[in-house]
């Protein structure tokens, strides 16, 4: 069930690309009350990341908390002048936020992705089992923020060679390609609330 917050925060309307670049700007300066607004803008994402996760109930109100962190990291972070809008560099730090935070039990998939083989999923047979902990290591997930551990490190840490390491990345991230592809076109449209 949708709480009125969740309801009033999805129907808020977003800003668009110019009025956000000018409060990214203002807030960099130190402008308090600008970084409120950016964050305000970010809510309706925040709700959007935790159901899309499959959050529900109590879940969903801790991953919506949760989340809000990964987002005011995410808007204390970021540059408007790199091109990105808000909603799309803050993506992964609200969901590594939720993740972190809320573990999650089975999200259930649509039913039109519950009968796909295995084969397309990243924990495929014919990835090596030490992908997870490649990536987890090289883009230090669970750990606090900081940027991607250096390859040679990673490599030393496992035991492995930074070419291997390399590979393996490669691998994971032609397959995370490959899943996404196959879903983009069943996400909701601008404006648009997941079911």
């Amino acid at each position: 069930m949708t709480t009125p917050w969740v309801r009033s925060v999805l129907a808020e309307p977003e800003i668009d690309a110019a009025a956000e670049r000018d409060l990214a700007r203002r807030a960099r300066s130190g402008d308090t009350d600008a970084r409120a607004a950016l964050i305000r803008s970010g809510l309706r994402h925040v709700v959007q990341r935790a159901r899309m996760l499959g959050f529900r109930g109590d879940a969903l109100d801790d991953a919506i908390q949760a989340g809000c962190l990964g987002l005011i990291q995410a808007v204390d972070r970021f540059d408007p002048s790199r091109g990105a809008r808000l909603r799309t560099y803050a993506w992964w730090w609200i969901g590594d936020a939720m993740r972190t935070a809320v573990p999650i039990v089975s999200a259930p998939l649509p039913d039109d992705l519950a009968g796909e083989p295995a084969h397309d999923s990243v924990a495929s047979d014919l990835v090596p089992d030490d992908v997870p902990e490649v990536l987890r290591l090289r883009y230090r997930l669970g750990e606090t923020a900081g940027l991607p551990r250096p390859r040679h490190e990673v490599a030393r840490l496992l035991g492995l060679t930074e070419s291997q390491v390399r590979d393996r990345e490669a691998q994971a991230m032609r397959q995370l390609r490959q899943g996404l592809a196959k879903v983009v076109h069943r996400a909701p449209g601008e404006g648009v609330d997941p079911p």
